[in-house]
């Protein structure tokens, strides 16, 4: 078994005196004499930056003077000097938080409540729970009786009515107060009860409300105006004035009102609402007397409602008789009893926002069953126009449209961005509904967070992208600037959030650490009337999700301290050359690869980094091209003999690779079963054969062409071999054909590492030039002399861009690689574009970077 894992490559030996094309054939005869070796397949390890990130190319290391001997040095590049290490022993010791025994088993034994009572809501979603709407109960409760009797047809919501107004005299949702919700459910349980000649006293209150807050709608934001809220509040205007109910119809504020509702039907013109379904048909209450009923029932849904809105049908149904619309509203009265919802079903809906709810909590491995469940049923009605918040609704909406397209996409379910194209305006511009007068920001959210999830040439995407980019800031920089449809704890902070650290940047643990702080396990929505979705917003989730990040964060906590221990005992904290970054690089993959039975993937993934690091610094800044080939030399006869002729900084260096390469190998033996040790061992002569080859390029002062330094420099960034090497410890057992696919020629390493070593580089470039350090940038000039710095830059980003679309692909449609390795590849690619999002993260760890490493290694969120 051993043989089958890759043996040694015995002709690996980069000689001091190789020219640049010898020494790229060199390194490229120790990468096929590695894969050769390896039988079932090919299993190239590369150089792999820990997850964080290791330096790009020279990045992260210093020179020295030319040796006094006279040998050649193996850098001449200018002296760096690293800032201090932020994450000494006694800050880490201060941060760390002390949990005790007892609350820590006390928390515990909570979440395991939590877990399985989240999991009963999960099983329990059906068409979508949500809470009375006094506004569509009366309607529904002015249905009169069928046989002919002069009583209502379900009196027991009249009932409801004259049970349920609230003390100050209004009927609605009593958690939230708006004056335009408030009215409207007031005016019609007045018009209701007036109909019905019933509660005089509740009409009475009722009127009197209107009365003293009608004016105080004008100073209310329009964004805060009810769905339809000028078709529907006009008409039953209208109808009160016929009732003779005492109420103030010359309002400046009515007549504006007026006007909107005319211009709404102006761009929606009786043609079309008659032809093609809109969400006119979700107010077909304020337009019956223009309405032409035998054209609009070509329009109804098949479950016999008009857009789920009981409101609605029960206008239908009183105009028409249609006995469809009759079954609907007795299908939802045998669900509620009493009272009708604003919306029925809510069942697309209610489950795309609780997975994405989980998911962006960071909760959601608790959940795997019930999340493919819930999107197995969201896909079953999926449809290429998009779906809407029903399954058998008419009019498809983009909010839970891109939602589940996301979703879907992301649990690999093969979906279209096709369905976008329903939801575009002449001028390009995207909308919620057809017809709609007006965005709102979580459905131009959602879009934004939809379209990151893009596939090369999905051009619909990359538009939406841009538009919902535009739209977004400028509602950042609008004070006045609300949700159209929610009423949500921090929307501003959401936004805030996406913008800042778009998916490619955005760490599983940073989104979960800032969506605690942001989710409203009370938050609202408006459709014509103010609604709750109780499993959407609900409380327990965000009690678990607090639990368990502090859980987390404690196991991650230790970790840390023993990477420090290992540290300090392997000698590191003795070499002058090279930074002490252990914490920048457990960051980055504790915030990706969190979840506490990975602790061995992250330990070795911090560890292999840190060589990564060391040995890069190593070979650029200590000693003698001589002395790096007997390091070299030493590794590949793997023989611990050889440190006696080394440098003391290089003894240590050699000493802590062999002592921690041997563990790791003995744990991948464990692991999977055989001999990882060739394996492990053929990496590191691949990766210091490419350290030697910048040496030289740096010694001799050649600028190799832009595709010769992403050759190599995509091994020297070490991202594949850290992540290579962790591949062992995802839990899976890898077969050699498997293994065989995940290696460094495989699609998906090639982009992690080449989007890893681009974004460092148009971040670094001017101060690799000025410490005479090629860059991708500085090689693509000298290809193409004509262009300008700004040119290449550019053309670098397109490149990287272009590479993380690749990157969608191959973590949703790879399924040559196991998915927990998938995940690593990805999130790899991930931290590098966080780290370098505006400048060198890692190396400097500057202030934001400081702020997040806290936020998700150190400080506990409050429960």
């Amino acid at each position: 078994m051993a043989q089958s894992l890759v043996s040694s490559a015995n002709t690996c030996v980069v000689r001091s005196g190789l020219s640049e094309v010898n020494g790229r054939a060199q390194l490229n005869s120790c990468k096929r004499s590695a894969l050769s070796s390896y039988r079932p397949g090919r299993s190239q390890w590369t150089k792999q930056s820990a997850g964080l990130v290791v330096a790009c190319v020279g990045d992260s290391r210093r020179s020295s003077p030319p040796a006094a001997t006279g040998a050649a040095t193996a850098s001449t590049s200018a002296k760096r000097e690293y800032p201090p290490a932020v994450w000494k022993d006694d800050v880490i010791n201060s941060l760390i938080s002390s949990f005790k025994s007892s609350d820590v088993a006390e928390q515990e034994k909570r979440a395991e409540t939590l877990i399985t009572e989240i999991k009963a809501m999960f099983k329990s979603m059906g068409y979508g729970e949500t809470n009375p709407s006094a506004y569509d109960t009366a309607w529904v409760a002015r249905v009169p009786a069928v046989d002919g009797s002069p009583r209502p047809e379900f009196p027991q919501t009249l009932q409801w009515i004259v049970e349920n107004q609230l003390s100050d005299g209004s009927w609605g949702e009593e958690l939230c107060f708006l004056t335009y919700d408030r009215i409207l459910a007031t005016l019609a349980c007045v018009i209701t009860l007036t109909v019905w000649n019933t509660g005089d006293a509740q009409v009475k209150k009722g009127v009197e409300f209107i009365k003293k807050h009608a004016e105080r709608m004008e100073g209310e934001a329009d964004n805060h105006r009810p769905s339809g809220f000028e078709i529907v509040f006009i008409s039953m205007l209208n109808e009160a004035k016929t009732l003779g109910l005492d109420l103030p119809y010359e309002l400046p504020f009515f007549k504006l009102i007026n006007e909107m509702r005319e211009t709404k039907l102006k761009k929606l013109p009786l043609n079309v609402v008659h032809a093609i379904p809109t969400t006119i048909l979700y107010s077909l209450e304020g337009l019956q007397e223009i309405i032409d009923w035998d054209k609009i029932m070509k329009l109804q849904s098949k479950d016999g409602s008009f857009l789920s809105s009981p409101a609605s049908t029960a206008a239908v149904f009183m105009r028409t008789g249609d006995k469809k619309c009759l079954d609907f509203l007795n299908f939802v009265l045998d669900k509620f009893n009493d009272h009708a919802p604003c919306h029925y079903p809510l069942d697309l809906f209610e489950r795309i926002w609780v997975v994405d709810t989980v998911q962006r909590l960071g909760i959601d491995r608790h959940f795997k069953d019930e999340i493919k469940e819930a999107l197995d049923y969201v896909y079953s009605y999926w449809e290429e126009r998009g779906i809407g918040w029903a399954r058998e609704n008419a009019v498809g909406d983009i909010d839970d449209t891109v939602m589940g397209l996301r979703l879907l996409r992301l649990n690999g379910y093969n979906v279209s961005s096709d369905a976008m194209k329903t939801f575009r305006d002449e001028n390009g511009e995207f909308f919620c509904f057809m017809g709609q007068t007006q965005r709102g920001v979580t459905d131009m959210l959602n879009v934004h967070r939809g379209s990151q999830v893009a596939y090369p040439g999905e051009k619909i995407m990359e538009e939406a992208k841009l538009c919902t980019h535009r739209y977004l800031t400028s509602a950042l920089n609008d004070v006045g600037a609300f949700d159209k449809w929610a009423l949500k704890k921090d929307i501003q902070g959401e936004v805030e959030y996406v913008l800042r650290y778009p998916w490619h940047r955005s760490l599983p643990r940073l989104e979960a650490r800032s969506y605690v702080e942001q989710y409203g396990a009370n938050d609202v929505w408006l459709g014509k009337s103010m609604y709750l979705m109780y499993n959407v917003s609900n409380p327990k989730y965000l009690e678990l999700a607090k639990i368990d990040y502090n859980s987390v964060q404690s196991v991650h906590q230790k970790e840390i301290q023993e990477l420090q221990r290992w540290w300090i005992s392997s000698g590191f904290a003795k070499l002058n050359f090279t930074p002490e970054r252990i914490v920048e690089i457990y960051f980055g993959v504790a915030a990706t690869m969190f979840e506490p039975e990975l602790a061995t993937l992250r330990a070795v993934y911090t560890k292999t980094s840190i060589f990564t690091v060391i040995l890069s610094d190593l070979y650029e800044a200590q000693g003698s091209i001589d002395e790096m080939m007997l390091f070299s030399e030493a590794v590949k006869r793997w023989d611990l003999s050889l440190v006696n002729r080394m440098p003391e900084e290089m003894k240590i260096c050699f000493t802590g690779l062999y002592e921690t390469v041997n563990e790791i190998a003995e744990e991948g033996r464990k692991r999977q079963g055989r001999d990882v040790l060739p394996y492990l061992r053929n990496l590191w002569e691949i990766q210091l054969a490419s350290y030697t080859k910048e040496a030289k390029r740096v010694q001799d002062r050649y600028m190799p062409s832009f595709e010769e330094y992403m050759e190599n420099a995509k091994v020297s960034m070490g991202l594949a071999n850290t992540v290579l090497t962790s591949a062992l410890f995802t839990g899976e057992l890898l077969s050699d054909e498997v293994l065989s696919k995940l290696d460094y020629d495989s699609k998906f390493v090639q982009l992690m590492v080449s989007t890893g070593r681009l974004v460092c580089d148009t971040k670094t470039y001017q101060e690799k030039q000025e410490r005479g350090l090629p860059s991708a940038i500085q090689c693509y000039m000298k290809d193409h002399p004509e262009i300008s710095e700004k040119e290449a830059l550019d053309h670098t980003y397109s490149l990287l861009q272009n590479s993380l679309l690749e990157l969608n692909w191959e973590l949703v449609n790879n399924r040559e690689m196991p998915e927990t390795c998938r995940r690593l590849v990805f999130n790899t690619a991930r931290i590098m574009q966080l780290f370098y999002m505006e400048r060198d993260g890692f190396i400097l760890s500057h202030l934001e970077m400081q702020d997040l490493v806290r936020k998700c290694l150190f400080e506990p969120v409050v429960v």
